[in-house]
């Protein structure tokens, strides 16, 4: 079955919304798919759950955790630039260089640049992960920073780079790998830890507690 054949049978079902996961499969006609789905084609598992409506956290304790089966982008695969898509002065590229697994199959690591159109290149940081996410107005990026300290091990925490103040904002919370989605007024969304014991992210930043401010020119 052709993933245009899978959304038009998901997209038949009246009322998913208010339906329960079963209910959805049996409605769109799909269940049977599914099940085979689940056991020989985790992609086809996955891509029938999306038309389904289903939420990222539920479709990966369904299909089961693997790298292979990860949204893209990732902590593990994302693109070297991030446009924050303006189309005027303000239009900025985070983009990073050498990167690199922080161990064996582990999510990457690499330096971290904000490229503007008068061709300034500004260090953000050596230890950057992503997906980072702009705000709507291209103005904020939340980056995942990496850090490792004796008792904590290697752990993650969110940064913020504020354009307009010209900031990189770190906050004291510790994630493990952060896998940012949406960054929308104060409220970040996301999932932690995506492979292993998953989390989800509702981080207002607003609300939490700074671990520390610096210029970024």
């Amino acid at each position: 079955m052709t993933k245009e054949e899978i959304y038009e049978k998901a997209n038949s079902v009246i009322g998913i919304g208010g339906m329960t996961g079963n209910e959805r499969l049996f409605a769109s006609g799909l269940m049977h798919t599914f099940d085979k789905a689940k056991k020989k084609d985790k992609y086809l598992a996955r891509t029938i759950l999306q038309a389904l409506k289903f939420d990222e956290l539920s479709i990966s304790r369904i299909i089961g955790y693997s790298i292979d089966s990860l949204k893209y982008p990732n902590a593990w695969d994302f693109p070297n630039e991030n446009s924050n898509g303006l189309n005027n002065d303000e239009k900025v590229i985070l983009e990073y260089s050498d990167l690199n697994e922080i161990g064996i199959g582990a999510p990457l690591r690499g330096i971290c640049r904000i490229k503007t159109n008068e061709n300034k290149s500004i260090l953000i940081d050596n230890n950057c992960g992503g997906p980072a996410i702009w705000t709507r107005n291209g103005l904020k990026i939340a980056i995942p920073i990496w850090e490792k300290s004796f008792f904590s091990g290697t752990f993650q925490r969110i940064g913020i780079v504020d354009l307009n103040k010209q900031t990189l904002t770190k906050y004291k919370k510790k994630f493990r790998v952060l896998d940012l989605r949406s960054f929308s007024g104060n409220l970040i969304l996301g999932i932690d830890s995506p492979i292993h014991r998953m989390k989800t992210v509702e981080f207002n930043y607003e609300n939490e507690q700074i671990e520390k401010v610096v210029g970024i020119k």
